[in-house]
């Protein structure tokens, strides 16, 4: 009985060697594995920092793109580069963010050019009216949206909307019709010379009405536009024929078949002077 005993206990006696073995061979991989992984951390981490200072990745050009209300000395003010910045380093966001400051600025895009040079890329508002609210005169873009305030510096050559507000209220419709009239006025081809438009009054009963820099009135009523002036055309020749001067001259387009032309005798709604002289058709 006791040479069985003896066997199984040298048995598990060379178990346990064996288990002991395999447990210290499996922490010596682990612990070369991970000497390993700590080696090449410090190393990444060496040649990481080694790049952050190198003076290869300083940022040596900055080039802007876009600028038309704006110069390029306003941008890279607002953007506030640190002085040979590396190029890796820099929040594209953040720059982004401290350029849209500026009230002009619809979008901006940060790009890299490695190794050294950086491009801001800005797409400005397009000014296309302006809009008397709370005291002030406003800056209306392409959207209709009142994006600043006109202030000394600021071009005001631009059309006055007038009509658009009762009671301290937009009316957002009235608006967005006279922008989209400017707008074709803007890129026409085949219309007839009417000067700069001046003023677009709004009625919610009778449409639009355009004021000239020359007393020209043109009522355009709500739509239908581009027939309305092309049969525009033959009325003018026959002015300019007759020599009949079109100052203070109202002519009815809201019936294309029957232009009714008289001299006006309404009341000119009145404007911010020097506005809408240089937004010429």
């Amino acid at each position: 009985m006791k040479k069985p005993f003896r066997l199984k206990l040298e048995a598990k006696k060379n178990r346990l060697k064996r288990r002991a073995g395999e447990v210290l061979r499996e922490l010596g991989r682990a612990l070369l594995l991970t000497g390993g992984v700590a080696a090449v951390a410090v190393l990444l981490l060496f040649g990481f920092d080694l790049t952050l200072r190198s003076s290869f990745l300083s940022i040596r050009e900055t080039i802007v793109r876009g600028c038309k209300e704006l110069t390029e000395k306003d941008i890279l003010t607002l953007a506030n580069l640190r002085p040979a910045a590396n190029i890796l380093t820099l929040n594209p966001d953040a720059i982004a963010r401290r350029i849209r400051t500026n009230p002009w600025i619809r979008e901006v895009f940060i790009g890299r050019e490695f190794p050294d040079r950086l491009v801001i890329v800005v797409r400005e508002r397009k000014a296309v009216a302006l809009l008397q609210k709370e005291g002030g005169l406003y800056i209306l873009d392409s959207n209709g949206a009142p994006f600043k305030r006109l202030e000394s510096g600021d071009e005001p050559n631009l059309p006055v909307l007038t009509g658009c507000i009762r009671e301290g209220v937009t009316d957002e419709a009235l608006v967005m019709k006279s922008i989209a009239l400017l707008l074709y006025l803007a890129d026409a081809k085949d219309i007839p010379a009417i000067g700069a438009v001046s003023e677009v009054h709004g009625n919610e009963t009778f449409g639009l009405s355009l004021f000239t820099d020359t007393g020209l009135c043109l009522q355009m009523g709500f739509d239908g536009y581009e027939s309305k002036l092309k049969r525009l055309i033959p009325v003018m020749a026959d002015l300019d024929r007759k020599n009949v001067k079109t100052s203070f001259l109202l002519i009815d387009l809201n019936d294309p078949t029957k232009i009714n032309v008289q001299q006006r005798n309404i009341i000119e709604p009145a404007r911010p002077v020097g506005a809408g002289k240089k937004y010429r058709m």
